[in-house]
């Protein structure tokens, strides 16, 4: 097997291109809210079998779980490290802090 320069392999690279799609299809859903709200549908997605099409909000949750699958693969790669993750997360709140405007 032929190395890349970035020293990746083939399922490595494979996971952060699951990773980078799934991070693209959150910023896509959250578009969407910022354009035409929470509750709003596609309104193309409208068929008579489909009288419940799903909500932005809804499909933020889908994305945003499918991207926690993508982080939880890569942890049980051990491709990044849970630890190092939960205390970035848990110092963000301060770092933060001065840029929020609106949140309590």
């Amino acid at each position: 097997m032929t190395r890349h320069f970035n020293r990746l392999t083939e399922p490595e690279q494979e996971r952060l291109a699951i990773l980078v799609e799934e991070c693209g299809e959150v910023i896509q859903a959250a578009c969407k809210i910022l354009r035409h709200g929470y509750e709003s549908t596609n309104p193309k997605a409208i068929t008579p079998e489909d009288e419940n099409p799903e909500t932005n909000r809804a499909a933020l949750e889908r994305e945003i779980g499918d991207l926690g699958h993508a982080v939880a693969r890569m942890e049980k790669a051990a491709d990044i490290n849970p630890l190092a993750i939960r205390a970035h997360a848990a110092s963000k709140p301060a770092r933060i802090l001065p840029y929020l405007h609106h949140q309590t």
